[in-house]
């Protein structure tokens, strides 16, 4: 198996010495010398994000292959994320993706986003108090009168990211309403101001079809995939303090969690 493994490192690190040429002698598929040099093209950045790629007959004729195996080397790269196609107007390069651990922790989105180094903004959208019947009651069990509505854009490297519409009663947090939430966390605000142990939350996840009003927010077309992650926020006592709607870019974000084997 090390033979082989050898073999294939030594063929593939052979194919074109300037990065730019595929043998049909080595052992290589020829899709696969494709995509990595592809692939080299865009870690070099001689293709930035949003760049448009050649186009199958092109690559076909540089490189004298069929289009089968343009094709596929073009589909695992957009299914890694590299790259992304757009119908009828071609295919082009995809920003990085952002990724997100916050399912297997909880903390602020400003702490995730300094972990990772990346600058980032807040944008309140709105910012108001609702009464009742326009809040999840069933989340907080008919509890309370009236709450802050929040909705929040989160831009990171300055691509949008994800709105996110937030439910807290005012009873659990007077004066909320008045709080800068573009400079300040809301889970930092609980604990700091209000005094409250915060204990854990519980996350869905689906996937929706962006609307046109958010698709105007996050920059993309509407109907286009994004993720939606509810989030119920719980106090150490069990109580519900806090309900999220996140909606992600499904382009430029992904998730990552890490899921212990337990033996059987």
């Amino acid at each position: 198996m090390k033979i082989c493994e050898t073999r294939w490192q030594t063929a593939l690190n052979s194919i074109g010495k300037n990065g730019n040429e595929i043998s049909k002698q080595a052992p290589v598929p020829l899709y696969y010398q494709l995509k990595e040099i592809l692939k080299r093209a865009i870690e070099r950045q001689e293709w930035r994000p949003g760049d448009l790629i050649p186009s199958e007959r092109e690559l076909m004729e540089r490189y004298d292959i069929s289009r089968p195996t343009v094709r596929q080397a073009v589909a695992e790269l957009v299914n890694e994320g590299l790259l992304r196609k757009e119908h009828g107007r071609g295919t082009f390069v995809a920003s990085p993706k952002i990724t997100g651990r916050f399912l297997e922790t909880l903390g602020s989105f400003q702490h995730e986003m300094e972990l990772q180094g990346l600058p980032f903004a807040t944008v309140v959208v709105q910012q108001k108090i609702v009464p009742a019947d326009q809040a999840p009651q069933e989340i907080f069990a008919n509890r309370y009168e009236s709450y802050l509505l929040l909705e929040r854009l989160r831009v990171v490297k300055n691509e949008p990211y994800v709105v996110a519409t937030t439910y807290v009663p005012l009873a659990l947090a007077p004066g909320i309403e008045g709080e800068d939430f573009e400079q300040v966390s809301l889970y930092r605000l609980m604990e700091d101001r209000y005094h409250y142990r915060i204990g854990y939350a519980r996350r869905t996840i689906e996937s929706e079809h962006a609307t046109p009003e958010l698709a105007a927010m996050l920059r993309i077309k509407h109907r286009d995939a994004i993720q939606k992650i509810s989030t119920v926020g719980y106090l150490d006592s069990d109580m519900p303090f806090e309900y999220t709607i996140g909606r992600y870019r499904g382009d430029v974000s992904n998730f990552t969690v890490t899921v212990p084997y337990r033996r059987p």
